[in-house]
């Protein structure tokens, strides 16, 4: 059966979000805390309805997209990803304009194409564009450190500019989500067990909603 893990020229989210997150107590009903912002657990519950229905949509199976994560976890690490790199980029005044992230689709094929990756990467179509400025934004910064057409050059910026994020905009999440690990990204934690979200509330005369599957 088709697999839709799919590769594309962009580095999309768990390798760079892991090295620039750390641990520490967060606020009830916060999924994280980036810098001064904070993600709640309802917009991450939110985001993981609107990625269930743009995979439907695209009839992308959610049991083949072979994420290192349980789609909140993914989630959760994108819109993480989005907000630090999107605050650390005007810290520094570097932007991304719109212009540079319809390039940035077109070089990959389309949007047609490049929303299914990006959902095949856990990434709703309403965080799309977030995620790509905050992925160009990145990219400039790594750039300005130095990041040349070698492999050493781009690790080395890459490495510098994580290390950067981590300091000025710095990230916390809840252990609700799982203990994260900066080498695993999220793992069980001892104290709280696997992640398993809050079924919501049933509607008025009907059955609640199936809640999203706990990670593992």
């Amino acid at each position: 059966m088709k697999s839709y893990r799919v590769r594309v020229a962009v580095t999309l989210a768990a390798a760079g979000i892991a090295m620039t997150a750390c641990g520490g107590p967060v606020q009830a009903g916060s999924a994280a805390i980036i810098g001064n912002e904070r993600i709640t657990s309802s917009q991450v519950n939110d985001e993981v309805r609107a990625l269930r229905a743009d995979l439907a949509a695209n009839k992308i199976p959610e049991d083949q997209l072979q994420l290192p994560a349980s789609l909140p976890q993914m989630v959760l690490l994108n819109m993480t990803f989005s907000r630090q790199f999107e605050e650390l980029g005007r810290r520094k005044g570097v932007t991304a304009s719109d212009r540079d992230i319809d390039d940035l689709a077109v070089a990959q094929g389309g949007w047609a194409q490049f929303d299914k990756v990006l959902l095949a990467n856990g990434i709703p179509k309403d965080q799309s564009r977030a995620f790509l400025r905050a992925y160009i934004i990145r990219s400039k910064l790594a750039q300005q450190a130095g990041a040349g057409q070698d492999e050493a050059s781009q690790q080395a910026a890459g490495q510098k500019v994580l290390q950067e994020a981590e300091t000025t905009v710095p990230v916390k999440y809840s252990p609700r989500y799982g203990k994260y690990d900066p080498a695993q990204g999220f793992v069980a934690d001892d104290r709280f067990g696997a992640y398993q979200p809050a079924a919501p509330a049933a509607p008025a005369g009907g059955a609640a909603e199936e809640a999203p599957p706990a990670a593992g």
